[in-house]
């Protein structure tokens, strides 16, 4: 904690650990409080700017619950991801009524983790965490590059403001008109839009920026691979570095329940599981979140248990460009 100033992981669950022999996935993100590291998982609870339905706060620890029940071995491909160095390094300091000096420790968090060249995953939280997040991928990368955007999601998150304020569904808006920002909307590439639950007006801001679309419905009919690989090529076209970020209601709520917009519309967890696994590995990635992941609505914690595995997905294909790079 001494370069960070985080809190320990707000919950600690001994059979998380297991059997050594297993790999399991808990104890392989175990940190012994170095930052000798290729990834860094951070909780960021926070759900201040939700505006429908809050509870997100606690999806860190759901996420680590959730992932009590896997190992780091991939059936397909026969081998562990161990060798890669990853960490569960705790929480953000979170004041809920404290928006900015919040995001300002999200912000120091990130900057500080990607200036190591260590890649952050944060957990949120709403998904007004992507702006700090963002905002401090972008201070460690410096002035002169260019941040690609890959977003899953329900919605564009491109509104100016929630009836006059700041909301969970402002962050990208604010990325692409922040001073200085790296990311332009001919790099931002949005999947998995879901019907009847955006607006035209946004839809408009989204074209009138450039910002690719793909809705749930175009990647059912073209397929999660093509899509992936246009997103890539959009995001990557021209810039040093792609951040992703996964709202949970992206997925149908067969799948993902707990949390503050349920989708019925929603795409399959292993489209999101391939495309994670996919963009991973594609050697580009400096920072993800996963968001909107809210255990007051969720049975049985499914959406945590789902949130833990994409969250290995993209572990998994960030290992796999490790080791290609070997």
């Amino acid at each position: 904690m001494k370069h960070l100033d985080l809190l320990p992981p707000g919950l600690i669950v001994n059979t998380m650990k297991g059997d050594v022999a297993e790999h399991r996935a808990g104890a392989w993100l175990s940190w012994d409080g170095t930052l000798d590291l290729d990834c860094a998982i951070v909780g960021v609870p926070y759900d201040g700017a939700s505006v429908v339905r809050t509870g997100s706060r606690h999806g860190p620890d759901a996420v680590r619950q959730g992932l009590m029940y896997f190992t780091t071995y991939s059936s397909r491909d026969r081998r562990t991801m161990t060798d890669f160095r990853a960490a569960d390094i705790g929480d953000v300091q979170v004041v809920l009524t404290d928006m900015e000096g919040t995001f300002k420790r999200i912000t120091q968090t990130v900057s500080t983790l990607v200036s190591r060249g260590i890649v952050p995953v944060m957990i949120g939280g709403d998904h007004s965490i992507a702006y700090p997040n963002m905002r401090g991928v972008m201070e460690a990368m410096g002035p002169g590059k260019k941040l690609g955007v890959i977003h899953f999601d329900a919605h564009h998150d491109l509104r100016k403001a929630h009836l006059g304020a700041e909301s969970s569904g402002v962050p990208f808006r604010k990325t692409l008109e922040m001073p200085g920002t790296l990311l332009s909307g001919p790099n931002l590439v949005q999947i998995g839009m879901a019907e009847f639950t955006n607006s035209p007006q946004l839809d408009d801001y989204a074209k009138a920026m450039g910002v690719t679309v793909v809705s749930g419905l175009e990647v059912r009919e073209r397929g999660m691979a093509a899509v992936v690989e246009q997103a890539l090529e959009v995001a990557g076209n021209g810039t040093d570095a792609i951040y992703v970020s996964v709202d949970i209601d992206v997925l149908d709520l067969s799948q993902a329940p707990g949390t503050a917009a349920p989708n019925p519309f929603g795409l399959p967890a292993h489209d999101i599981q391939y495309a994670l696994r996919k963009i991973g590995a594609s050697g580009k990635v400096i920072g993800a979140d996963l968001v909107e992941i809210s255990p007051p609505f969720d049975p049985r914690n499914i959406t945590g248990s789902t949130g833990a595995s994409l969250i290995l997905s993209l572990l998994y294909g960030l290992s796999s460009k490790s080791i290609a790079d070997t």
